[in-house]
């Protein structure tokens, strides 16, 4: 039995001697190719991923091109009409009686939705520009920025003291005082603030958020200036 198992062995052995096939193949051709494939994979892998991260500087760098004539021309008209479309209004068809028929809790909500579109304007110029829009960069938002007045107009016209409780020009007259009070002690108020603001930052107030530290003790005076205006020309009726 041992004898047997030997000769097979044997065997086995001149039989791969005397084989064609070279005994050694695997140590003569060692495994190059899956190198170069993993090589190749590694290339293409760096070459998509730069590609990709070129691709990606570019759509980034893409708005910084425009120019402010093609953001004017262009871009700033198609931003008044992405803003109406929200809106769902039409200027070209919108008339006083429209305006008229709205209650105070309605024209103060239109006013809160064109001002949104407005900033949203001023926001992606600045994104864009570094910057926000001077006033004739506002340009193509003048419909709105019209229409938004028209608002204020309205809501300004609403009664703000009932007309019951003045009977006549001397208690007109006598509230009128009291609000000219109330407003020169806003004014000093303001004016101390603007000549900080313009000693801090040696420039003058230009954009609404410069004044966002006084911005109740402006809205207080506009609204006073308003009412003044109005007590006085029921006197003079």
């Amino acid at each position: 039995m041992e004898f047997d198992i030997l000769n097979d062995l044997l065997s086995d052995t001149v039989s791969r001697l005397f084989s064609p096939k070279p005994l050694f193949k695997d140590i003569r051709r060692p495994q190059i190719q899956p190198v170069v494939d993993n090589l190749i994979d590694t290339r293409q892998i760096r070459s998509a991923t730069s590609s990709t991260s070129i691709s990606q500087q570019a759509s980034f760098q893409e708005p910084r091109t425009v120019s402010l004539d093609q953001w004017i021309q262009n871009f700033g008209p198609q931003k008044l009409a992405e803003s109406l479309q929200r809106l769902n209004i039409d200027l070209t068809r919108l008339t006083k009686r429209d305006l008229e028929s709205m209650n105070m809790d309605q024209l103060q909500n239109e006013k809160k939705r064109v001002k949104n579109e407005l900033k949203s304007y001023d926001a992606q110029f600045q994104g864009i520009f570094n910057r926000f829009p001077l006033r004739q960069e506002k340009e193509p938002m003048r419909p709105l920025y019209i229409y938004y007045k028209k608002l204020k107009q309205y809501i300004d016209k609403a009664p703000q003291i009932p007309a019951r409780t003045i009977q006549t020009n001397t208690e007109i007259q006598k509230r009128i005082d009291d609000l000219k009070k109330k407003r020169a002690e806003l004014r000093e108020i303001l004016n101390t603030f603007q000549n900080d603001f313009t000693q801090n930052h040696n420039r003058k107030i230009r954009f609404h958020r410069d004044i966002a530290p006084v911005e109740r003790e402006y809205k207080q005076y506009k609204d006073i200036k308003l009412e003044i205006q109005r007590l006085e020309q029921m006197i003079k009726k």
